[in-house]
């Protein structure tokens, strides 16, 4: 698994440990025992990741709640709304991170931790997202066909 892909899981399951308890940021990352034993450069990934999209998630929220056409934010999963939180802040602020990585990498984390329409939802709504952010970007990218069964 790679440093990238690693650090990604970590932001991932920090901002859903957030989302499912209403902490803040630094008291999760201070308690999450899988940080203290990643590799140095995979935890200060996904802290980076992690700390950036919980300080906007507000504006985060509103780009999902737009581009996930009749779903309300409380009305997702916290695993799914956790990766759309993620998503949206690396196309939104991690610019050098290829639109094609950040989609794929949260869909991937999807399959694995949300439900079996987890993934083609979230490629779904990120699509959508990297349309309106990096439209340049989202043009030279096929979006993923969700996957049967």
């Amino acid at each position: 698994m790679g440093l990238r892909h690693r650090g990604r899981e970590l932001a991932f399951q920090i901002l859903f440990q957030i989302d499912q308890t209403g902490d803040k940021v630094n008291a999760v990352i201070a308690r999450f025992e899988e940080m203290r034993r990643a590799n140095a450069a995979a935890a200060e990934f996904a802290e980076s990741l992690a700390v950036g999209a919980f300080s906007e998630q507000e504006g985060l929220d509103a780009l999902i709640e737009g581009a996930a056409e009749n779903w309300k934010l409380e009305r997702l999963m916290s695993v799914d709304r956790a990766l759309l939180r993620l998503g949206a802040f690396e196309l939104a602020r991690r610019s050098e991170i290829p639109v094609e990585v950040v989609i794929d990498e949260c869909v991937e984390l999807a399959k694995i931790y949300g439900s079996d329409e987890s993934g083609g939802f979230v490629n779904g709504v990120l699509d959508q997202l990297a349309k309106k952010l990096r439209p340049q970007a989202a043009a030279e990218t096929p979006a993923q066909a969700p996957e049967k069964g």
